[in-house]
């Protein structure tokens, strides 16, 4: 017979087996996500801010000619 297992979650950095009201396995884990997440947020502002320059630098190659 299979056996049921409890009701729970995985951490959201290191994937552990948590229980199910919480999102971390501990104040570590957090600490780590929330510096992925930032330096992932910074790099995706770089990134639209080089779009926009491209952008900007085809926009004025268009009209110079």
């Amino acid at each position: 017979m299979v056996d049921r297992i409890a009701q729970h979650r995985h951490c959201k950095n290191c994937e552990k087996a948590i229980p199910y009201g919480e999102k971390f396995c501990d104040d570590n884990c957090e600490k780590e996500w929330k510096s992925a997440m930032q330096a992932k947020k910074r790099q995706l502002l770089y990134f639209y801010g080089l779009m926009v320059v491209m952008f900007l630098v085809a926009m004025m190659l268009v009209f110079i000619r």
